[in-house]
């Protein structure tokens, strides 16, 4: 070999001497993707409570008709009180069920729309003359999994009497997914209650004559006495007078020569100052603002001087 070509060699030799060759790594890795599933829960009803407005216990007592009270109880959700979907109230009376038709007599429905967060009175009136949205509560953050809600009510003036706890309030709470909890174990009762208009505010009878009998009112014209009563129960009507007729000057006529029927004078009784029932107007249905009407007889003494005699009658609604 020529010298020149060893020394190509051996440069070419030390060139790749030098030389670094770089290392090659391969990056190993990979990935799980992972999930965990929490279920729904339904939601629970504690501590129900039914009281007037000053946090005094009613359960199991009577309460009155057209005032406010109050049901109160804590609801929890393991998912949050987000997960709400409604809470219904339904309150019955003894001649109505958890089924019946919503009326003023015995039987109302309220809500509770989480969504909206508002309380609406489902029946009898959608306008909401029951509820007492004011003093309504609920919880303020219903990202906790309880609170404390409060529905304000009142029963309407012809809610049923009740001489025991036989009405009913259920409370049923259903979440987004359906389940539900419902405790029924609020009762109470409910008092007579009556209110009686008297539309005619005066009576009487003109042109009278001594020995006159059995006269029939000449005034109001249409010869009787109108009344309106609102009452939840079975009623009677009874009416008594302040006692005997008199002219102011010495001169009376008995109370007892007036007689009261509700328009037979065959069946009339004497007016006393005690109450007494006014025939044909005993064992009246409960209703609101109902018509009645009764008629009153005189009977003048012979002899009775000139003058006009003045009295009182009273009236009033009791329970039959």
């Amino acid at each position: 070999m020529k010298k020149k070509e060893v020394m190509k060699s051996v440069a070419l030799l030390l060139l790749m001497l030098f030389v670094v060759f770089p290392v090659i790594r391969v990056a190993l890795a990979g990935s799980s993707s992972g999930s965990a599933t929490v279920v729904n829960v339904a939601p629970s009803i504690f501590s129900p409570q039914l009281t007037d407005t000053s946090s005094n216990n009613k359960a199991g007592s009577q309460l009155d008709v057209n005032v406010e009270y109050w049901v109160s109880f804590t609801v929890s959700d393991p998912n949050s009180l987000a997960d709400l979907d409604t809470i219904v109230i339904k309150i019955w009376g003894p001649s109505s069920t958890e089924g019946g038709a919503d009326n003023a007599a015995n039987h109302y429905t309220f809500r509770y729309v989480q969504s909206t967060d508002t309380w609406e009175e489902v029946g009898p009136d959608s306008g909401g003359s029951h509820l007492i949205s004011a003093d309504c509560q609920d919880p303020a953050d219903q990202t906790q999994g309880s609170g404390t809600f409060r529905l304000a009510f009142k029963l309407a003036k012809i809610a049923e009497r009740a001489t025991t706890a036989s009405w009913t309030i259920k409370i049923i709470v259903t979440d987004d997914s359906s389940a539900s909890d419902s405790d029924s174990s609020l009762t109470f009762g409910v008092n007579f209650y009556s209110e009686l208009i008297v539309n005619d505010a005066s009576h009487g009878w003109s042109g009278l004559t001594p020995g006159a009998s059995n006269v029939a009112l000449t005034s109001p014209a249409d010869g009787d006495i109108d009344i309106t009563v609102t009452s939840n129960a079975a009623f009677n009507v009874q009416v008594k007078g302040s006692g005997d007729l008199s002219d102011g000057q010495g001169h009376t006529i008995p109370l007892s020569n007036i007689k009261v029927h509700k328009d037979t004078l065959g069946s009339a009784v004497s007016l006393t100052t005690s109450y007494q029932n006014v025939g044909g107007l005993t064992s009246l249905p409960a209703g609101e603002n109902q018509a009645y009407s009764f008629m009153l007889w005189i009977t003048v003494p012979n002899p009775c001087p000139a003058g006009t005699y003045t009295y009182t009658l009273y009236i009033q609604v009791v329970e039959a």
